[in-house]
């Protein structure tokens, strides 16, 4: 090890230890990288390559390989994989593709940037109810919001879990409809032993801070073809030929215009940088022990809460469909009927006492008043599995080490303190 390589390592324990004294007693997302992470960093920025190159290609690489997909795009944010995703489903060049009008179906409850790109598109969203249990898409509900319009469909994968994937996706083969996996969240879950997110036609995931695995900011987009492929990695920089398999070809065809400049279609700045590329390297080895972790302590304070001389049935706890493999990426939960009117009074408990939490992902997106901007009008009554989550659900933090039985105790002592 290099002297520069230990002088990070020391100054990082230290800086490290300074801050977790900082935090409250249980935050959202507990740290979940160390000084390899950092020193990978520098050691990257000491090159001198800064934007995308052959550090984003290697963990492409890696990623499409851990998840057994034919291929992968890194991109800048999660949200940016959505628009991406949606961008390439939407392209004329595709051999099916999406056109303005089309409606695609999206789960009630999801996040903001799950819900844009169809409308950024030209698409339309049409809102599906929720599994309360779940957290995921009805699939009744599903069915039945089907038309002749429907051309798409977005499965918004819920803090880990997911609604029944073969009977979602035998729906979606049956009407021919263009699948995108919103996996954001659920990074390392399976359906039927296929990891999340390469089960449609593309997955998107997010690499923000708290999620399974992190690089600061960060998403990427998995497909299944050559074409597919093409069509990212052309979107993602500018709808440059420079990554295109077929770029000689395309170059000869328009050898008026200079080959280092030549544009073949629209497109975005979505491209990641080599510090990202660098920290996702290591953190993909690390994401099936942290996810691990993260169900051992969701399982353990699960039992913790039931055994509590105080448990009265606080609680309802998120279950998992059949075949489906849920790599927690919180601890969700919703206060039963006869409590759920102490919501608001309840968090606000939490906080004060060092728990941190949040609404589970939007709540019922139907009651948020952006929609009426671009006039997409839906009741949120129409929704009552979203209106549920929405007036009882929460979440706290799942950490990627394994909590220690004194912290259980103390969290499980909080969480049942309230005077309800």
């Amino acid at each position: 090890m290099s002297d520069w390589q230990s002088l990070i390592r020391q100054e990082w324990k230290r800086r490290s230890d300074a801050v977790q004294k900082k935090e409250g007693f249980f935050p959202l997302i507990a740290q979940s990288f160390d000084d390899n992470e950092i020193v990978a960093v520098v050691d990257t920025l000491l090159t001198g390559q800064l934007t995308m190159s052959k550090k984003v290609k290697e963990f492409e690489t890696q990623f499409a390989k851990y998840l057994g997909s034919p291929y992968a795009v890194m991109v800048n944010s999660g949200s940016s994989a959505n628009l991406l995703a949606f961008a390439a489903a939407a392209n004329p060049l595709r051999k099916k593709y999406l056109k303005k009008g089309d409606q695609v179906l999206i789960p009630a409850v999801c996040w903001s940037t799950s819900v844009w790109p169809i409308i950024q598109m030209g698409l339309e969203p049409v809102f599906v109810d929720v599994n309360p249990d779940t957290l995921n898409v009805n699939l009744e509900d599903f069915e039945n919001k089907i038309t002749l319009k429907t051309k798409g469909a977005m499965s918004v994968h819920i803090l880990g879990n997911a609604a029944p994937m073969s009977a979602f996706q035998k729906l979606c083969t049956k009407h021919d409809l263009i699948v995108i996996e919103d996996t954001c969240e659920s990074l390392g879950s399976k359906a039927n032993g296929k990891y999340l997110g390469t089960i449609g036609d593309f997955g998107s995931y997010s690499f923000y801070y708290s999620h399974h695995i992190t690089t600061g900011e960060g998403g990427m987009v998995t497909c299944k073809t050559q074409e597919d492929f093409d069509l990212l990695k052309c979107l993602r920089a500018h709808g440059w030929s420079r990554e295109l398999s077929n770029r000689k070809e395309l170059e000869e065809q328009y050898s008026d215009v200079d080959p280092r400049f030549l544009f073949v279609n629209v497109g975005y700045n979505f491209r990641p940088m080599e510090v990202q590329a660098a920290f996702g390297i290591l953190q993909i080895d690390r994401l099936q022990n942290m996810n691990e972790n993260r169900n051992t302590n969701r399982n353990n304070l699960i039992k913790e809460l039931m055994k509590h001389p105080k448990w009265d049935n606080h609680f309802l706890f998120s279950s998992s469909p059949e075949n489906i493999e849920a790599a927690w990426f919180g601890f969700p939960c919703m206060l039963n009927s006869k409590i759920a009117k102490c919501k608001k009074d309840y968090l606000e408990y939490l906080s004060k006492k060092g728990v941190e939490n949040r609404p589970i992902v939007s709540g019922n997106f139907a009651r948020q008043p952006a929609l009426k901007l671009y006039g997409i009008k839906c009741d949120p009554l129409d929704f009552p599995g979203a209106e549920l989550i929405n007036n009882s659900g929460f979440f706290i933090g799942l950490h990627t080490e394994v909590l220690k039985d004194e912290v259980i105790r103390h969290l499980s002592d909080v969480l049942l303190g309230y005077d309800f």
